[in-house]
């Protein structure tokens, strides 16, 4: 929800650059929650981030909309919490993770939206069909790949960062 609140608010392009900065939060996180070690070459990638972010963001301005940029952050925080918390959750993996997850996201975003605009839902006769699907395949599958694989991911900075042996012998 925040960060569909930020693309409402400063844009898809700032707002997906924020939301990608969770990765970057599980990098930092890792040494205190995985006991990881967080090498040179890690933090070398974590300053080279920055720069680009400072780049990215410098080439657009200022960005006046404090909400928006809170919400942008806000989603990259809930990023973090869902790697973290999906890597320390062991004893509930795969399909059972997948269904919970979704549940539960069903209800936070139907009391939101319920609370923004209102209970009623009015989905025309012709867009059931591939609702369905998209709810099915693109978001249900998609959740059941992700969360079922990412138990089996062991360090918290795997799939952000590729680990090399000369980041295993850097001090």
């Amino acid at each position: 929800m925040f960060l569909y609140e930020a693309y409402a608010q400063i844009g898809v392009s700032i707002a997906s650059l924020c939301y990608y900065c969770g990765p970057v939060i599980v990098m930092i996180l890792s040494p205190l929650i995985f006991k990881e070690r967080l090498t040179k070459a890690k933090v070398m990638g974590f300053l080279v981030v920055l720069i680009g972010i400072f780049l990215v963001n410098g080439q657009g301005g200022v960005i006046t909309n404090r909400w928006g940029l809170a919400c942008g952050l806000a989603s990259a925080v809930m990023y973090a919490f869902m790697v973290v918390f999906n890597k320390k959750a062991t004893a509930i993996t795969g399909l059972e993770n997948s269904a919970l997850q979704l549940f539960i996201a069903f209800l936070s975003v139907a009391i939101f939206v319920g609370i923004k605009q209102g209970f009623g839902v009015k989905i025309p006769e012709d867009s059931v069909l591939p609702v369905v699907i998209l709810g099915l395949i693109n978001t249900g599958f998609g959740c059941y790949l992700y969360f079922s694989s990412i138990g089996k991911i062991l360090p918290g900075q795997s799939g952000f960062f590729e680990t090399t042996d000369a980041d295993r012998t850097a001090g």
